[in-house]
């Protein structure tokens, strides 16, 4: 990377492969706006048809989106996690209290999170980093796991999660949002001390509080309020057909964050306050 005054920014669309519709939409989005980096949700119904496409984007750097609240599992261990109806759905509180009421649910959660490095593996990607769906690895004897995971898998970086935005002037965000920010910066501190100042490169995440929330207002404020250092910042743009309005609250969200990510206005703010688009493969 260059010198450590420079301010480079990873733009990172999560859902990857959610359906065919979120492919495009981050294909777009990477094609025609600011986003470098996509995490493919390998369990999901694209998830093959994401893959296939990654040949249209050369430089567009793709890691994993860990997935074990949602969607059918990939490995034997993963049915553990799963419903009667043999698909995983719990919220991060849920997938919590369930792994704290029976820890050995812990090791169905790595057993999955394997099998979708494995798939990927197996297709010819070798991602760039890893994060999670719901943000699952930030619960620390989860995180303990993805770290054991990164290594057996040469898999350089992890997500940080830390989000403290910079100055004032941003757009409200719920007051759920903001709490599930400061639950999230107390297990990340956690994490950082257990990682031993490896695999988590970025400063910062921003993006939690204002999931389903990035308009081009937000993405100016960003621009303006970056410092020198790197930092994530975590989008969902996509196309909202075909998505399941019981499966997510992020849906006419996508499309709006696909326009603002692909504003011309952005990519000239981003320009004028010096910041270098990168990804994690190029770290």
């Amino acid at each position: 990377m260059a010198e450590r005054a420079a301010k480079h920014v990873i733009v990172n669309a999560d859902d990857f492969g959610w359906t065919a519709g979120i492919t495009e939409g981050i294909i777009r989005a990477h094609r025609d706006g600011i986003v470098t980096s996509a995490t493919l949700a390998a369990n999901m119904p694209d998830a093959a048809g994401a893959v296939s496409r990654l040949k249209e984007v050369p430089e567009l750097g793709v890691g994993l989106h860990l997935n074990v609240t949602q969607g059918p599992p990939l490995s034997g261990r993963g049915q553990e996690l799963a419903g009667p109806d043999g698909v995983m759905n719990r919220t991060a509180v849920g997938l919590i209290i369930a792994c704290i009421l029976r820890p050995r649910l812990i090791d169905a959660v790595e057993a999955e999170f394997e099998a979708q490095i494995r798939w990927a593996l197996d297709r010819g990607l070798r991602p760039t980093h890893l994060d999670s769906h719901r943000h699952s690895h930030a619960f620390p004897p989860i995180f303990l796991r993805v770290i054991a995971l990164a290594r057996r898998y040469d898999i350089r970086f992890i997500r940080r999660q830390r989000e403290c935005l910079t100055g004032p002037g941003w757009p409200a965000s719920p007051a759920k949002q903001r709490r599930n920010r400061l639950v999230l910066n107390c297990l990340g501190s956690v994490n950082s001390a257990a990682a031993g100042g490896r695999f988590m490169p970025a400063r910062a995440c921003w993006g939690v509080a204002h999931t389903g929330l990035i308009s081009q207002a937000w993405l100016i404020r960003a621009a303006r309020s970056i410092r020198p250092g790197l930092t994530e910042i975590m989008t969902h743009p996509g196309l909202p057909e075909g998505l399941d309005e019981s499966a997510t609250r992020l849906r006419q969200s996508r499309l709006e964050e696909l326009a603002a990510l692909c504003s011309p206005a952005i990519k000239q703010e981003f320009s004028r306050n010096g910041i270098e688009l990168v990804n994690y493969g190029r770290l």
